[in-house]
């Protein structure tokens, strides 16, 4: 489920509204499996500490949110950084940390988890540069979410990447893209090729969610269209 103003944005809904999601779920027995943040306004390795309470901060009522919902997880990324005049590898890590040290503990309190995805446009977002990240910092509360358009736009190698990520791999994310444009299209049109992934993550026993995250006009028509084109030769279970 996306959090974002004209999905659900919990600041801005009442006790009421969100009871009313909570008793939904309960009564149709729909279980969310990730609350997913789109990083636009929310930036964990932020040089200011003030960006840093704040997306601490928002991050934190999405922990609280699933909680209540019995989701699994919140999505984040680690942060970005100026291209132009971007800060040093080293600044960033003691920022994103700096927020972590915040976030670790409230997710553990909650028993919810933190799901790092990887994104192109954070300035850490390779697959093995994450999983060095967290064998140093440590996998308290931490899962990883991992895009496969997000890869391949990343130039990312998702078929050699995704086995050194299984033991921490929460959550699958399925979108196409070209390569010259940074998109979340149906499956199909874009340069992902998914049979080989799919054949990746049958060889490890994958068993977590497969999530699609597309953009699209007619959404419904999208998802189906596109699920219809995975089931060629993936059948997540």
């Amino acid at each position: 489920m996306m959090l974002i103003p004209g999905h659900f944005w919990p600041s801005t809904a009442t006790v009421a509204e969100r009871k009313a999601v909570e008793s939904f779920l309960n009564e149709r027995n729909i279980r969310i499996e990730t609350l997913n943040q789109p990083n636009l306004d929310v930036n964990l390795a932020a040089l200011t500490p003030e960006c840093r309470n704040y997306s601490c901060g928002v991050v934190a009522s999405a922990l609280e949110l699933a909680a209540d919902w019995g989701a699994t997880g919140v999505v984040v990324n680690p942060g970005k950084t100026n291209p132009v005049f971007p800060a040093s590898l080293e600044k960033l890590t003691e920022c994103f940390q700096s927020s972590l040290d915040i976030l670790v503990p409230r997710a553990a309190e909650l028993q919810v988890q933190l799901i790092v995805k990887n994104h192109p446009l954070s300035w850490l977002y390779k697959g093995t540069d994450l999983l060095s990240f967290f064998n140093r910092y440590g996998w308290t509360s931490i899962g990883l979410g991992y895009d496969i358009a997000n890869a391949a736009f990343g130039r990312d190698p998702a078929v050699d990447v995704i086995p050194q990520l299984k033991k921490h791999l929460s959550a699958i994310y399925v979108a196409d893209t070209p390569l010259e444009d940074f998109r979340h299209d149906p499956l199909g049109g874009g340069a992902v090729s998914f049979e080989p992934i799919a054949q990746v993550l049958e060889s490890i026993d994958y068993r977590g969610p497969s999530i699609f995250e597309i953009v699209s006009a007619d959404p419904d028509r999208a998802i189906l269209e596109s699920a219809s084109f995975l089931n060629k030769f993936w059948r997540p279970r």
